[in-house]
């Protein structure tokens, strides 16, 4: 069983497929970053802010690559082409994606997915499922808050282990994918990714043929 994570550099319209390596990362940034270097997102005084950019790339940020179709929630104008997982055998059931502190799969108590007093303690991690490549829709804007998501597998949602998840609304095939965006929550009350609180593993979790 093969399944490919993807991120686009292209557009909705002429999307530009870049693979993550076994090594890559998913870095929300500030404004500005570069490829060699990943700006930080400032912490508010006051509410909180969302990441400003999204890349992919090694841990080291090396030779980073922006995925140049993802739009913060805020934003007027969305785009449904974001990432991909794709999946190279049938699935028997609809996957879900979700997020833990580590590669254990087993807790999600870090601040990023434990969220803080401002989020009502939900996770500062958000997603939304937009379908297929072949056949997406675009998220409205403000499509999620600091406080979105609760209990369950609701789309969008936030990511939370397996307390908080969004479940694919339909079982991939051989050869075929789904598409979802994400965004990070950062809220003046954080503790601005001290101590491993903001790096966290994002999961899909699927039972195949």
């Amino acid at each position: 069983m093969d399944v490919n994570f993807s991120a686009n550099a292209g557009t909705d319209s002429v999307p530009n497929w870049i693979p993550l390596g076994t090594d890559d990362c998913v870095f929300g940034t500030g404004a500005g970053s570069s490829p060699n270097f990943a700006r930080p997102i400032i912490r508010p005084s006051t509410g909180y802010v969302w990441n400003e950019e999204m890349w992919i790339g090694p841990a080291t940020f090396l030779a980073g690559q922006k995925v140049s179709n993802w739009c913060k929630p805020s934003a007027v104008s969305q785009a449904g082409l974001v990432f991909k997982i794709d999946f190279s055998e049938q699935l028997l059931s609809a996957p879900f994606i979700s997020a833990y502190d580590d590669d254990s799969y087993s807790t999600w108590a870090k601040e990023i997915l434990a969220g803080t007093t401002t989020s009502k303690f939900k996770s500062l991690l958000k997603a939304y499922i937009t379908g297929r490549e072949i056949a997406h829709i675009v998220p409205p804007a403000n499509w999620a808050y600091v406080d979105t998501g609760k209990i369950g597998n609701a789309n969008p949602n936030c990511l939370s282990g397996n307390s908080s998840f969004v479940t694919v609304p339909f079982v991939p095939g051989p050869g075929e994918d789904f598409t979802f965006t994400v965004a990070l929550a950062v809220p003046h009350d954080s503790s601005y990714g001290r101590d491993g609180k903001y790096d966290p593993v994002i999961a899909v979790t699927f039972v195949h043929v």
